[in-house]
């Protein structure tokens, strides 16, 4: 599969079609096998991990004893992991606002947005909040 952008960043929502079976969860096996291949590389901010355990732990589908091995493949993975920033913070605050998103998710765009790197999301409420200039790219839509 072949892909408009060489590097993006890896929002919770997509990282968990990895684990459970869900709508798009092959386009996100997709992803994972570009980036296995070194066709796409795959970042994420250092809060993906705790994000994808808490998924997890919630998700009806996975047991707690199953959640460490998947936390375990998926660091496996090696998907470039990037230090929390003080100022993509801050500037996730002013997209929180303008978008009404969840500052936790406003930091996924706006780490995006610095690295000038496009997000891919499974999350529609987040996307249809967004503007098309915004970086964020619907899984559905690769």
């Amino acid at each position: 599969m072949s892909y408009l952008f060489e590097a993006a960043l890896l929002d919770t929502s997509v990282a968990v079609k990895w684990f459970i079976l869900e709508e798009d969860s092959e386009k996100a096996a997709d992803l994972r096998q570009a980036h296995g291949q070194a066709e796409l590389l795959l970042h994420g901010p250092d809060i993906l991990f705790m994000e994808l355990a808490n998924a997890l732990r919630y998700s009806p589908l996975v047991s707690a004893g199953e959640i460490p091995q998947a936390l375990r493949l998926f660091s496996d993975m090696e998907i470039i992991t990037v230090a929390f920033d003080m100022d993509v913070l801050i500037s996730c605050v002013t997209l929180s606002t303008e978008h009404d998103l969840a500052v936790y998710d406003a930091y996924f765009l706006a780490l995006a947005q610095s690295l000038d790197m496009p997000l891919i999301t499974a999350d529609r409420k987040m996307i249809s909040r967004l503007s098309a200039e915004s970086g964020a790219v619907d899984l559905k839509d690769l």
